[in-house]
């Protein structure tokens, strides 16, 4: 029963990849770190308040962490899967990246 368990919680985030405006932002920041989302919104080009719903939902999904400094957050990529304790099987996926995040 553990096996489905994990399976379904991993399919959320695979789920989440599958909205091309969040595999965007999740490509920006496995290739940069940690930005905040005043600087995802000037990358991505979509609005404030769209990728905030994003970044939320990727990070209950596990996706993504959060840190504050000061008054911004940023966010991040997990290298660790938050449910299970172990490297994120999306850990050792190499997203093709697009050519505006080449030289940045």
């Amino acid at each position: 029963m553990q096996k489905v368990a994990t399976l379904t919680k991993c399919t959320h985030c695979f789920k989440s990849l599958g909205i091309s405006s969040k595999m965007e932002i999740y490509r920006f920041l496995a290739k940069h770190g940690k930005a905040g989302v005043s600087q995802i919104v000037d990358v991505v080009g979509l609005k404030q308040p769209t990728v905030s719903y994003h970044l939320k939902e990727m990070k209950e999904n596990g996706l993504l962490y959060s840190q504050k400094v000061g008054k911004e957050v940023l966010y991040g990529v997990n290298s660790e899967c938050p449910h299970y304790e172990l490297t994120c099987v999306l850990h050792n996926v190499h997203f093709p990246l697009k050519e505006q995040y080449a030289g940045n």
